[in-house]
């Protein structure tokens, strides 16, 4: 074991290293808490003996230092003070308020240092199994939230699979709305775990679309005021396909499913809902989705030129668009230019 002893009599230093040595430990010394700080922060000690009272910085203030070093990549480091320090208010306050492991008054009987160092070592044993079992568990808990993750990846290109055999828009189109979906997202200032949601949820906006009959789905062409109402159904649908749910991001594709093609003015379906009420994620792929309808070719348009597609977006900013994420998306325009290039 790495012990390190903190003690300015030269006479007790010495002592207690042979001490420590004979019993098979390895001893860094320091003769004050300034040179203790320094040794200790260049080496792994695992065990610290200091005395109370040093020069340039005295044992408490240097227990303070260790203990603010002390974290869940860091081993926990047991320390006995040793001292002439010997009043029952000065033991208290060694192991209460200092956060000392142990405390030994001098002169001291070298059998029970022997003693209380190996109940030390029997903690930090205890410690360490402690930690390995944390660290384990924390592998275990890491593989099963990837076992979910990759579940859910799994149900979801199974129905998008399912979509795909009807509409014939779908593999490039999903592709750019989780990529798109997800840069905003990031700009928006979302937490890792909500962007990696929304890159999964954000391609199921159209699976509503399942229930929507072929004659109308695959149409070529403009669709009549009937048929339209008939396309407009695939919001609830969608929202049905994930029904109550606990999942977070299930939750998430509920809300983008149902309320994608809801507007900041109130005037969307199904719902009518307007501004905040609408969920943010949803308010994201509504204007990632008509971004990627305007800038490229469907079954019933071609794709419009970039400056024709701007412009059409700027004037759905405040009206049809949450005007912060109008503004995102703006700054983001070489990004998406970039996503659009690499998934045709």
């Amino acid at each position: 074991m790495k012990i390190l002893i903190a003690e300015d009599e030269q006479i007790t230093l010495r002592r207690l290293q042979f001490f420590l040595e004979k019993m098979g430990h390895s001893v860094i010394t320091a003769e004050n808490g300034l040179d203790a700080i320094e040794k200790f922060l260049s080496n792994d000690v695992e065990f610290v003996i200091t005395d109370w009272l040093m020069p340039e910085m005295d044992g408490v203030e240097f227990i303070t230092h260790i203990r603010g070093h002390a974290g869940a990549d860091k081993p926990y480091v047991y320390i006995i003070i040793l001292t002439s320090k010997g009043n029952k208010e000065d033991i208290v306050k060694g192991l209460s308020e200092i956060g000392a492991d142990d405390y030994m008054v001098k002169p001291f009987d070298y059998d029970e240092l022997w003693a209380r160092i190996n109940v030390g070592q029997r903690m930090l044993k205890q410690e360490m199994a402690l930690r390995e079992y944390g660290q384990s568990l924390e592998k275990i808990v890491r593989r099963q939230t990837m076992i979910i993750r990759r579940t859910h990846e799994e149900t979801i290109l199974r129905l998008l699979t399912a979509l795909e055999s009807r509409d014939e828009e779908t593999g490039g189109h999903v592709r750019r709305i989780a990529l798109f979906s997800a840069v905003l997202a990031e700009k928006a200032g979302w937490p890792i775990e909500r962007i990696d949601d929304i890159q999964l949820a954000s391609p199921m906006h159209d699976i509503g679309k399942i229930g929507v009959p072929d004659n109308v789905l695959r149409k070529r062409g403009m669709l009549d005021e009937d048929e339209f109402d008939i396309i407009k159904s695939h919001t609830t649908i969608g929202g049905q396909i994930f029904g109550d749910t606990e999942y977070p991001m299930h939750i998430m594709a509920k809300d983008i499913a149902l309320y994608h093609h809801e507007r900041w003015d109130g005037k969307g379906y199904p719902e009518g809902l307007s501004g905040e009420d609408i969920p943010e994620a949803a308010r994201i792929v509504a204007l990632v989705d008509v971004y990627d309808a305007l800038s490229h070719d469907r079954v019933y348009k071609k794709a419009f030129p970039e400056d024709q597609v701007l412009s059409i977006m700027k004037e759905g900013r405040g009206s049809h668009f949450d005007h912060n994420i109008y503004d995102m998306f703006l700054e983001l325009m070489p990004e998406f230019k970039k996503i659009s290039k690499e998934n045709p």
